[in-house]
């Protein structure tokens, strides 16, 4: 799992083509897309690398899905008054049974 502050997309440059990472920082993508990328970079690159190789609109696609998801999770009032009792995002996908990798 990926803890601590790093920038958004640190760690999906490094796992993902410049074209595509051009391609994530514009809308309909967000700060909750960025770290969907980051995560998948660092939990299992080999495979974000295959989903990119497919198709940059099969990798966006996907991600646009994810990002989606985990946005409406997180931002319920639920969501986010757990937010601020210390409860991380990490948990609360969990607890809403949100598949949070590839």
């Amino acid at each position: 799992m990926l803890t601590g502050q790093t920038q958004p997309l640190e760690m999906a440059k490094k796992v993902l083509n410049p074209e595509t990472l051009q391609a994530v920082v514009k809308a309909p993508y967000n700060q909750y897309g960025w770290e969907i990328l980051d995560r998948w970079a660092y939990n299992t690159p080999q495979v974000l690398k295959d989903l990119e190789a497919q198709g940059e609109v099969v990798l966006l696609g996907r991600l646009l899905e994810q990002q989606q998801l985990e946005q409406q999770v997180l931002t319920t009032q639920e969501a986010l008054e757990a937010l601020t009792t210390g409860v991380v995002k990490h948990e609360l996908l969990l607890q809403y049974q949100v598949e949070t990798e590839l």
